[in-house]
């Protein structure tokens, strides 16, 4: 079962399993995919924004879209022509895992009250989905850990939607996610 828990929920051991349990579902993967021969050959890091998803964000931050209305809208910039179709969402690059574990909102009210992980573009298929106006909207912390890692394979089409409670202009809305790249030494760090 999917569902969040706030930071002020957790323990120090807590949160040292929710990482835990994100890297050893992202190098699992790695090594079942054939990326690495061992656990040796792999490196485990945060994910970049723009370096590992660079047709999402065009800065090394997290930024929404506009948004023009409230409901389900996508977390990419939607000022790139076609945002949130297969052929221009970001596809991950065919050396990496990725595994988002965490998000936080740390807008001083936040707009943002659900999120679907998805493969695929609009109308794809749903990894996981996530309600957290309770957690995020009482701001007794700004940010949530996910019960399962959401793993993302080598190209895999990464889109990602939030549910809006209002329209939104570009950047307004302050967030970001916990999210490890898992790759073969010598891409980015060697």
């Amino acid at each position: 079962m999917s569902y969040t828990v706030p930071t002020n929920e957790l323990t120090l051991t807590d949160i040292k399993s929710f990482r835990a349990a994100a890297i050893e579902a992202g190098i699992v993967r790695a090594l079942a995919l054939g990326l690495a021969r061992s656990r040796d050959e792999l490196v485990v890091r945060a994910a970049l924004p723009n370096t590992d998803f660079p047709v999402g964000w065009f800065q090394e931050q997290y930024r929404n879209p506009v948004i023009a209305a409230a409901g389900w809208g996508t977390v990419y910039d939607l000022n790139l022509a076609g945002a949130g179709t297969v052929a221009n969402s970001p596809a991950l690059a065919n050396s990496k895992v990725a595994v988002f574990f965490k998000f936080a909102d740390y807008t001083a009210a936040p707009l943002i009250n659900g999120l679907r992980f998805r493969v695929g573009g609009t109308g794809a298929t749903t990894k996981a989905s996530f309600q957290m106006q309770l957690e995020i909207g009482a701001k007794l912390e700004p940010d949530v850990y996910f019960t399962e890692p959401i793993v993302y394979d080598p190209q895999d089409v990464v889109y990602i939607e939030a549910y809006y409670t209002a329209a939104v202009a570009v950047g307004a809305e302050g967030f970001a996610f916990g999210c490890f790249i898992i790759e073969r030494l010598g891409a980015v760090i060697s």
